[in-house]
């Protein structure tokens, strides 16, 4: 018992110091506590009943206190180890004082427009507006689309003659010092040349279906208008050379009603080369091809191209290198071209010019060197 005493009041000292005090010294105090523990709960005095109960409840919280202590390092590693903290970086921020500098940039210089513009237009029929004569063809048209888009006020001199060829165009412009003056003048120059350059080739010389022969017939006269056009070219720009020129290709007004005659194809895209070919080595002049969109009209996809040949006889073409034979056979075709004029079945009619006339706008604003202001 004595060693069973020695062993608690070692663990409960702290319970034990007021006890000793109150009962002085150090052997009564021994002998009470003594007879504390000795004596039943109900023979205590209500003091002693006291500090019992303290010690008890002391005991109870100290364990409650490691309990909580213990429960709750276990759930703070559970938690850390289930849902690990993401991982931070602390920067540091320094202040800097800097200077500040007033930005200058610098300011795109603003291009000055011409409000007004003169635009000569020299070449055969399709310059002379033959097919529209209501608005005059795409000389008319372009007027009032520059006037109507831009806000420009458009001066135009039509200077085209049906029937003429390149050397004939340049005839013309050698012999007339007022057209001379007009083109020296202008800030456009608009070309048709070259499909009756063509077209007297073929009613000349083919005389027949010997494809080689025809060949050579054409690409010799292919030649001798590659010279011509220079010329003239040279001539426009002798008296202009700042005007911008814009030059039409030529196109197969047939097509639609003979397209398995392939040869006239084949000749008007070597004509066509030729022209921007030789165009090529001028500055400020641009070739313009309107001849798929002319030649097509309304036919338009693979397979209304296909089903059109289908459709058409196998002329040869011998049969259509003269007015009266293409007539004739014109006649017994009756195909329409919704870009061509039923009055000859050669020309554009207005619709077919409004093509000429969109062609001509959008490549006059892709290259608008024309409208800068010197």
């Amino acid at each position: 018992m004595i060693g069973a005493f020695q062993s608690f009041s070692s663990r409960s000292s702290v319970a034990s110091v007021p006890f000793v005090k109150r009962f002085g010294d150090h052997r009564r105090n021994q002998k009470r506590v003594w007879v504390l523990f000795q004596t039943p709960y109900f023979k205590l005095t209500p003091k002693e009943r006291l500090l019992d109960r303290m010690r008890k409840v002391w005991e109870v919280v100290k364990i409650v206190l490691v309990l909580a202590i213990v429960g709750g390092g276990a759930f703070w590693g559970l938690n850390h180890v289930l849902h690990p903290a993401p991982a931070t970086t602390t920067t540091t921020t320094s202040k800097k004082t800097t200077k500040k500098t007033k930005k200058t940039t610098a300011k795109k210089p603003t291009v000055a427009h011409k409000k007004s513009i003169k635009l000569v237009a020299v070449g055969d029929s399709l310059t002379e507006g033959v097919g529209d004569e209501a608005e005059g063809g795409y000389v008319g048209q372009i007027k009032q689309m520059l006037t109507s888009k831009q806000k420009l006020t458009v001066s135009t001199t039509n200077a085209g003659k049906s029937g003429d060829r390149s050397d004939q165009i340049l005839a013309r412009i050698n012999q007339s010092k007022a057209l001379q003056a007009k083109i020296a003048a202008a800030d456009v120059l608009t070309v048709t040349v070259g499909g009756n350059d063509l077209l007297q080739t073929l009613e000349g010389s083919i005389t027949s279906n010997n494809t080689t022969k025809n060949d050579a017939t054409v690409t010799r006269a292919q030649n001798t208008y590659a010279q011509k056009l220079t010329k003239l070219f040279d001539k426009l720009k002798s008296l202009n050379a700042n005007a911008s020129i814009f030059v039409f290709s030529i196109y197969n007004p047939i097509y639609v009603n003979f397209p398995n005659v392939t040869a006239i194809t084949q000749y008007v895209d070597q004509w066509n080369h030729q022209t921007e070919t030789t165009l090529a080595s001028y500055p400020h002049a641009y070739f313009m091809d309107i001849n798929t969109a002319m030649s097509h009209g309304q036919y338009k996809t693979a397979a209304q191209i296909k089903q059109l040949e289908k459709s058409s006889t196998n002329t040869d073409l011998t049969k259509i290198t003269n007015s009266k034979a293409l007539g004739t056979a014109l006649t017994a075709e009756s195909k329409d071209n919704d870009l061509i004029s039923n009055s000859d079945n050669f020309h554009p009619n207005k619709r077919g010019y409004h093509v000429f006339t969109t062609k001509l706008y959008n490549t006059m604003l892709a290259h608008d060197a024309w409208l800068i202001k010197k």
